[in-house]
C-alpha cells in the first residue's frame, strides 16, 4: 500500500518507538498541547514542506486527515463570513479514504456502491487519465485544457460562491497510477485561483520521497493550501497522519479560535508520542540514506526497464508512472485501444 518507504527492519525506528514507550507512552494533543517528539516532528515536516506551509495538524490515517481537511475548510469559510462556500470537488478515480465523507471524496465505485455514497456537498470532475481520453486526437496539453474547462464548467454551474475546495493526488494512485498530462496542474490551478477555491494536495502516497522529490507538490509545481500526509511519514512503523496548513489558512484559523475558543477538533491518539517518535526517526533515515535522490534515479531506471520488458506485448496498452510508482495497463486490442471487461479480472490472471 505504498507505505514502507525506508524498508523493513530499521532498528533506528524500532529503538525510537521503544524509548518513547518507556519515557512517555501517552499524552494528548488537544487544545494546544504537545510533546517534545510532536513538536520536533512538526518542525521537521515544515522544514521539508513546500514554501508557504506553516503548521501541522496530526491524526492517525490518511482518511481522518482528509476529514480534518474538510472541517478546516468549512471552519475557514465560516470565519471569513462565507457560510455558503462549502462544496468540495474531487475527481473520478481519485482516492482519499473510505469513511463517510472521505469515501465520498474518493472517486471509485467500489467505495460508493451500497454505502449510499457519495454524500453532499462532494462533487466529482473528470480524471486526468490521458491514456483513456475519449478524443484520441487530443495532445496532452489539449486534454489538460479539457480537464480544466470541465472543472470551470462545474464551478460555474454550482456557483463559485458555493465551491470551497478542490482535492487531488499529485499523481492518481489507487485509481491507476496515472501521472498528470503536461500542463495539467498549471491549468487546474489557474481555474482555482480565478474562483477563490482552495487546493488540497493529497500526498498520502507521494509525500516523503516517492516521486524523487520530498513532496509531489514540488515535483509538479503545485501550490496547495492544505497537504494530506500519512504512509511515508512513519513508513508504516506506526499509524500517523497529518494535515500541513498553509500560512494564509493558519492566520484565519487563529482569528477564528480567538473569537470562538479552542478549535473543537481532534482525536484521542492525535500526535501520539510513540507514533511521532517513529516519524522523527523515519525522516532522519530518509535524509541519512538519501532516499529521495534514490527514488528519482532508481524510478527512472525501473520504468525504462519495465517498458523494454513488457511494452511491446500485444496486450500491454500503456506502461507509465513517475518516481517509484509504476503501472502496466492491459488491453484486449492495442491498436484500437479496446479495454478488457473488468469482470474478467485479467490482472490477477
Amino acid at each position: 500500500l505504498y507505505c514502507v518507504n525506508v524498508g523493513y527492519g530499521r532498528q533506528k525506528i524500532a529503538d525510537a518507538i521503544a524509548n518513547q514507550a518507556k519515557n512517555l507512552a501517552y499524552y494528548h494533543a488537544y487544545v494546544g498541547h504537545g510533546t517534545e517528539a510532536s513538536i520536533t516532528l512538526a518542525k521537521m515536516i515544515i522544514d521539508r514542506a513546500p514554501q508557504g506551509m506553516s503548521r501541522v495538524y496530526f491524526g492517525l490515517s490518511g482518511s481522518d486527515a482528509n476529514e480534518t481537511n474538510i472541517k478546516l475548510i468549512w471552519y475557514y469559510n465560516n470565519v471569513l463570513g462565507r457560510p455558503e462556500k462549502k462544496k468540495i470537488i474531487s475527481r473520478w478515480r481519485g482516492y482519499h479514504g473510505s469513511g463517510v465523507m472521505t469515501g465520498s471524496l474518493t472517486g471509485l465505485d467500489l467505495f460508493h456502491n451500497a454505502f449510499d455514497l457519495p454524500r453532499a456537498p462532494i462533487l466529482h470532475t473528470e480524471a486526468p487519465y490521458y491514456f483513456r481520453r475519449a478524443d484520441r486526437s487530443m495532445s496532452e496539453e489539449q486534454f489538460s485544457q479539457h480537464c480544466a474547462d470541465k472543472l470551470e464548467e462545474m464551478i460555474l454551474a454550482e456557483g463559485p460562491e458555493t465551491v470551497a475546495a478542490f482535492i487531488g493526488e499529485p499523481i492518481l494512485g489507487t485509481g491507476g497510477i496515472v501521472p498528470p498530462p503536461a500542463f495539467y496542474w498549471e491549468k487546474i490551478q489557474a481555474v482555482l485561483k480565478k474562483y477563490d477555491v482552495l487546493l488540497v494536495a493529497d500526498e498520502v502516497v507521494t509525500g516523503f520521497g516517492r516521486l524523487g522529490t520530498m513532496f509531489g507538490s514540488d515535483h509538479y509545481g503545485i501550490k496547495p493550501d492544505l497537504i494530506t500526509i500519512a504512509k511515508g511519514l512513519t513508513s508504516a512503523y506506526a499509524p500517523l497522519s497529518g494535515v500541513i496548513v498553509a500560512d494564509k489558512m493558519w492566520q484565519v484559523l487563529v482569528e477564528g479560535s480567538d473569537k470562538l475558543g479552542s478549535l473543537g477538533h481532534g482525536w484521542t491518539y492525535s500526535a501520539h508520542p510513540i507514533c511521532v517518535a517513529a516519524g522523527v526517526a523515519n525522516l532522519e533515515l530518509i535524509d541519512e540514506m538519501d532516499l529521495v535522490t534514490n527514488a528519482k534515479e532508481t524510478g527512472a531506471y525501473f520504468r525504462a526497464e519495465l517498458a523494454k520488458a513488457v511494452g511491446g506485448h500485444t496486450n500491454v496498452g500503456d506502461v507509465r508512472g513517475d518516481g517509484m510508482l509504476a503501472a502496466v495497463e492491459f488491453v484486449a486490442d492495442k491498436d484500437d485501444r479496446v479495454f478488457f471487461d473488468a469482470s474478467l479480472k485479467i490482472g490477477p490472471q
